[in-house]
C-alpha cells in the first residue's frame, strides 16, 4: 500500500511538469536579427526529375552539424502548380529570371525547448505555406535562386495559441538532375510524410535564413470584480 501511495505521489509531481510543455508567447528571431533561433535547411520533393506533383516541403533547423534540434516544418503539400512569371526571362537565349509562387497545404510545425530561445515547446497544425522563389538561369542552366516563405497555424493542446513563421533571404543550393541531395539536408518526403522511396529522390534543397517566429496566446477577458470572486466560493 505504501509503495502504491509513493507511485501516486510521484505521478502527481510529474503531471504538472508535463503540462508545462507549452509554447511561450513572444517574437523570436534568428542571428541576422540578433536572436537565437537557428537558421535552417529545407527540401522540396517532387515526383519527377524536374517536375511532378505532389511536391512535399520538409524544413529543419541546422546547428552546423545536426538537423532538427530546434524546430521542424514538415509535410506541407503542393498539388496544383501556379504558372511561373517569365517576364524577366528570355526564352530564346535561356537567360533571365523566372519567378515561382508555390502554395503548400497543411503540414506541421514543431518547436523544441531551447533555453537560449525560451519559446517553450509544442506542435502546430499549419494552414498554408506560401513560398516565392526567384531562379536565375543562364543558357538554360539554373545559376542561382532565392526565396521567401511564410506560414501560420494553431498549436495543438494549447488553447488558441497561434504561430506565424516567416523566413526570407533563403537561397537554393541544389536541384535534380544537376546534382544529388547531400545527406545533411532534410530528406525528401512522400505525400504521407514518410521517406520518399529510393526511386523518387527528386527535388530541390536550400538554406533558410532571416527567420522570425511569432507565438501569440490571447488571454480571454474575465470579470475580476470582488463580487465575482466571492461568488466562486459560496
Amino acid at each position: 500500500m505504501r509503495r502504491f501511495s509513493i507511485i501516486v505521489f510521484m505521478l502527481m509531481l510529474v503531471v504538472p511538469v508535463l503540462a508545462l510543455a507549452q509554447p511561450v508567447p513572444g517574437t523570436y528571431e534568428s542571428a541576422f536579427r540578433g536572436g537565437n533561433v537557428l537558421n535552417g535547411r529545407a527540401s522540396v520533393a517532387r515526383q519527377g526529375v524536374n517536375s511532378g506533383n505532389p511536391k512535399i516541403f520538409n524544413g529543419q533547423s541546422w546547428d552546423g552539424s545536426t538537423l532538427g534540434t530546434q524546430w521542424e516544418i514538415q509535410c506541407g503539400i503542393e498539388t496544383t502548380d501556379t504558372p511561373p512569371d517569365y517576364t524577366l526571362y528570355n526564352p530564346i537565349t535561356g537567360t533571365g529570371m523566372i519567378v515561382y509562387h508555390q502554395t503548400f497545404n497543411g503540414g506541421t510545425f514543431t518547436l523544441y525547448t531551447d533555453p537560449n530561445v525560451g519559446w517553450g515547446s509544442g506542435t502546430a497544425n499549419l494552414n498554408v505555406t506560401q513560398a516565392t522563389s526567384q531562379v536565375f538561369l543562364q543558357s538554360f542552366i539554373p545559376i542561382s535562386s532565392s526565396f521567401t516563405a511564410f506560414t501560420s497555424g494553431t498549436f495543438v493542446g494549447a488553447g488558441t495559441c497561434q504561430l506565424d513563421f516567416a523566413f526570407g533571404n533563403g537561397f537554393g543550393v541544389g536541384e535534380t538532375p544537376y546534382a544529388s541531395k547531400p545527406a545533411d539536408y532534410p530528406a525528401f518526403l512522400a505525400a504521407d510524410c514518410s521517406l520518399a522511396s529510393s526511386s523518387l529522390q527528386y527535388g530541390v534543397w536550400a538554406d533558410t535564413n532571416d527567420i522570425v517566429v511569432t507565438i501569440s496566446c490571447p488571454v480571454p477577458a474575465n470579470e475580476a470584480t470582488w463580487g465575482h470572486v466571492k461568488s466562486l466560493y459560496r
